[in-house]
């Protein structure tokens, strides 16, 4: 081999490692928040398998009405979880009065948390609060140590909220703060210490419809989408579960929608108080494997196909 080109392919693999250094290194932060289903995200880990008892989602020429949960996706890539549950939530709205429904989100990713939601646990939240859900008991084996809640008003804005829900009460809570801009992913106007985002795009018209029979929210890949650093949930190691469900706040009330699903012909399940999942045949929640999926663009990936 000639001098130069020793040095030309030389020249180009330091280049090559540079890039994948660089493609590595970008912070997590970077990555678009926007509530629509990207490829990082690979296949769902739950998919709806019941119609939604809370309206099926319709845009009309003034306002939007119906909430269903469709599907969750979600990957750990440096040091920040990424979710994205597709469908659709019932914004706010003034004219004409529409009551918004919220998106709570609940974490199993540490010892310790609530199987059983307390009465103590902070009042915080818009509209409905977590205190609202006092009593509501998950599946047996599932005791959540942190709490999301995402609301939205017409047009494009979101509220977000979190708080930590240890066994014995007495945890944080933090209304995060509300998006900037129509659309926009930064949260302002609250506490947020962790630099937690949130995304949203509310355009789905499919998923499933309205009633307590089976149906399919596969497909659907659009919805909310939230950026976590695991130091706001306590850098877990190992797998993180999670339960999300779609409540409402006149008169507190859990819908079918969750994920987990609920079995097909499961109504609405009625006030937080009188709902026991351990009642309810299946998971009503999913798993987050800290493996899967995982990043193509690293290092190693990079390395291993320049290196044949």
């Amino acid at each position: 081999m000639h001098i130069d080109d020793f040095h030309s392919r030389a020249r180009a693999s330091m280049g090559l490692i540079a890039l994948a250094i660089c493609i590595r290194s970008t912070p997590a932060s970077a990555a678009t928040i926007d509530g629509t289903l990207d490829g990082e995200y690979g296949l769902p880990l739950s998919t709806q398998t019941t119609e939604t008892g809370f309206g099926d989602t319709s845009f009309g020429p003034i306002y939007q009405e119906g909430s269903e949960l469709d599907q969750a996706f979600a990957y750990v890539d440096g040091g920040t979880l990424f979710l994205l549950f597709t469908g659709n939530l019932q914004p706010f709205a003034s004219e004409p009065l529409t009551n918004p429904e919220q998106l709570e989100i609940f974490i199993d990713c540490v010892p310790g948390g609530q199987n059983s939601l307390r009465a103590d646990n902070p009042a915080i939240g818009i509209n409905l609060r977590l205190s609202d859900l006092a009593g509501l008991a998950f599946d047996a084996d599932f005791s959540p140590d942190y709490w999301f809640e995402h609301s939205t008003a017409r047009g494009g804005r979101s509220w977000a909220y979190y708080a930590e829900l240890p066994a014995a009460g007495g945890g944080l809570g933090y209304f995060l703060g509300r998006n900037g801009s129509v659309y926009g992913t930064e949260l302002t106007g609250g506490t947020n210490p962790h630099g937690i985002r949130v995304g949203l795009n509310e355009t789905n018209e499919a998923g499933v419809t309205e009633g307590c029979g089976p149906a399919s929210g596969a497909g659907v890949a659009t919805g909310f989408e939230w950026s976590i650093p695991l130091e706001a949930i306590g850098n877990p190691t190992g797998a993180l579960k999670v339960c999300a469900l779609v409540a409402r706040y006149n008169t507190p009330q859990i819908s079918n929608q969750m994920l987990g699903p609920l079995p097909p012909g499961t109504c609405s399940l009625g006030a937080p108080a009188n709902v026991n999942l351990t009642s309810i045949p299946g998971e009503q929640y999913f798993v987050i494997d800290f493996a899967v999926p995982a990043r193509r663009a690293s290092f190693g990936y990079v390395k291993a196909k320049y290196s044949r």
